[in-house]
């Protein structure tokens, strides 16, 4: 049985629509759907209950983040496989048999996921390479960063859509047997969200020695940042971004994780040096300088990295 996990938290309309899909398309496999909303303030989400009688769904009293809800889902759950979704995905017209039969059949398979599609069917920034010192440069200039995504996302074996091996996946889509997210020690409920994925992956893959494989025969779609649909949060997204990066490195050996640290340094504070040019920010530059302070401090102050999970959210 594949028990299906969505986490909500302020996006109920996208729920709605998931778990349309899901019943729309999800064939005839074996599957329990549990919802768990974190704590969300829109409580519309209690409406589904009674739409969606045949789900399970939990309203916990607190949001403690991605990690924190999905693993709260994967205790909950029945199935020998998980499948994490996000709210905002929607399952097209294939068969989830065809992600279990390729864990069915291939014992070193750890996490697969499929393709991830936005409205217009193209392809979505959805896997990579665990972090690096050449990502991290790419970052200080967006066209190399946009380059090595759209590289990403043209693979050969996409348009070919044969299977491939890949380091880490979005948190959007994420299947495995249960006994491996467990035995891998589950998400790290020290991140409040981005990079708990990847930690995850990371974990399979070096602890676990199992492949991340993506089946691209199979596709979703994703609408991104639904829960963070405003600006006023990109200080949630620009802090828990870098604070995720950050907790993650500390998996690395000593040079290598003092080599991207040092490149996201350098990279925050050369950003607080051009503020004051950055035409972007002409009407918001002291938000800005506020919010890159508050990174600074994360790169700087290893008390506060461990201790600011709920940074911008509570």
């Amino acid at each position: 049985m594949i028990s299906i996990i969505i986490l909500n938290y302020n996006t109920a309309a996208f729920t709605r629509e998931c778990l349309y899909s899901i019943f729309k398309y999800k064939g005839d496999a074996d599957t329990e759907i549990i919802v768990v909303d974190n704590n969300s303030s829109e409580r519309s989400i209690e409406n589904l209950a009674d739409e969606f009688d045949s789900v399970r769904f939990y309203f916990r009293i607190t949001n403690d983040g991605f990690a924190g809800g999905c693993n709260f889902g994967a205790n909950k759950a029945n199935g020998n496989y998980l499948m994490f979704l996000n709210p905002d995905v929607q399952l097209s017209n294939f068969k989830l048999s065809i992600l279990t039969d390729y864990l069915d059949n291939n014992e070193s398979a750890g996490v697969v996921s499929g393709l991830m599609l936005d409205e217009n069917k193209n392809v979505l920034y959805f896997y990579n390479n665990f972090p690096s010192l050449s990502w991290e440069i790419s970052q200080l200039y967006s066209p190399n960063l946009q380059d090595k995504i759209n590289f990403l996302n043209s693979k050969k074996e996409i348009i070919e859509l044969k299977n491939f091996e890949v380091d880490w996946f979005h948190g959007a889509f994420m299947m495995m047997r249960k006994s491996d997210f467990i035995q891998a020690g589950r998400f790290n409920e020290n991140y409040f969200m981005y990079y708990e994925d990847v930690e995850l992956c990371y974990k399979f893959k070096n602890i676990l020695k199992k492949k991340n494989i993506c089946v691209p025969e199979f596709k979703y779609f994703h609408s991104t940042k639904s829960s963070l649909n405003n600006e006023k949060n990109d200080n949630i997204y620009v802090f828990h971004i870098n604070r995720g990066k950050l907790l993650f490195i500390g998996n690395y050996k000593k040079l290598k994780r003092s080599l991207i640290y040092f490149t996201g340094l350098s990279n925050i504070i050369s950003r607080i040096i051009f503020l004051p040019f950055w035409s972007k920010y002409k009407h918001h530059r002291k938000e800005k300088f506020n919010q890159l302070l508050k990174v600074l401090q994360l790169y700087l102050d290893k008390n506060y990295l461990n201790k600011s999970k709920f940074e911008y959210i509570k």
